[in-house]
């Protein structure tokens, strides 16, 4: 696949899946066995990618995503992000907070026929926990 090719699969990821909350995209841009690789101390590292996207959507139904660049080279694409979000539901047992969230990071996929095969994710977790107010600042 080119270049072009894959960095239009990853934008089918953000735009798609995560803005627009179209669920049955994970399994037209992805792998059954996908792998997800997160950075030590990363607080929801859920066992599939279904599950991380109804986990988040109960959570913060509103994120929204901003994809600010994306490079590309042999079979892997960096995504720079960023998202803005408000807790309404229930996110590794704290009760929605109603509390306006954002977070910043960078996400590497591996792209192989078409899908993402491999996932590297990089946020601010700890960030995101004292916006939260699930730790103190």
């Amino acid at each position: 696949m080119s270049l072009e090719a894959n960095k239009a699969v990853v934008m089918r990821y953000w735009h798609d899946l995560w803005n627009d909350k179209q669920r049955g995209v994970i399994d037209e841009i992805t792998v059954p066995d996908l792998k997800f690789h997160f950075p030590p101390g990363q607080a929801h590292q859920p066992p599939t990618l279904h599950k991380w996207f109804d986990t988040s959507r109960s959570a913060f139904p509103d994120v929204h995503f901003t994809v600010h660049d994306l490079v590309a080279e042999g079979d892997k694409v960096v995504a720079q992000w960023s998202y803005v979000a408000n807790h309404t539901g229930e996110f590794l047992g704290q009760p929605a907070t109603q509390r306006r969230v954002t977070d910043q990071g960078l996400n590497m996929f591996r792209i192989e026929d078409g899908r993402i095969v491999e996932m590297w994710m990089s946020g601010d977790s700890l960030g995101l926990l004292k916006q939260l107010g699930m730790i103190p600042s």
